[in-house]
């Protein structure tokens, strides 16, 4: 486990440096991306109804950047379920969400997502990256 402030994760493989090649350099973001510890973990539940964990890059209020080892059944346009959870208060935030990109770089497979009908608030986002 790793705990982050008041959020525990089950701990994943260690993030490798990526940067992500999106189209929205930060300075023109409408809301900023904040990096996330190393080993946070959560939860995604695809299209495939399959539920994988996969390790949190960064998160920002409208979307998250995950990574996973190896390779991801995802595509651009796909429908997943964001699930992150405070082991320790014993609840979960859950989020709708649109799969904007996929990279794969060999080993890893790098996913944005952009939550839809939603985003997260400044305190759970203070809560994610602690």
């Amino acid at each position: 486990m790793v705990t982050t402030s008041r959020w525990r994760f089950k701990a994943g493989v260690p993030c490798a440096f990526f940067m992500s090649q999106d189209q929205h350099p930060e300075g023109k973001r409408a809301s900023p991306r904040h990096p996330v510890p190393v080993g946070v973990s959560v939860s995604l539940t695809l299209a495939s109804r399959q539920s994988v964990f996969v390790n949190l890059r960064d998160v920002s209020e409208r979307g998250a950047c995950v990574l996973r080892q190896g390779s991801l059944d995802v595509k651009e346009d796909d429908t997943v379920i964001f699930e992150a959870r405070n082991y320790e208060a014993g609840s979960k935030l859950t989020l709708r969400s649109k799969v904007r990109w996929v990279r794969n770089t060999g080993f890893n497979t790098y996913v944005g997502l952009a939550f839809v009908n939603a985003s997260l608030s400044q305190d759970a986002l203070t809560r994610l990256v602690a």
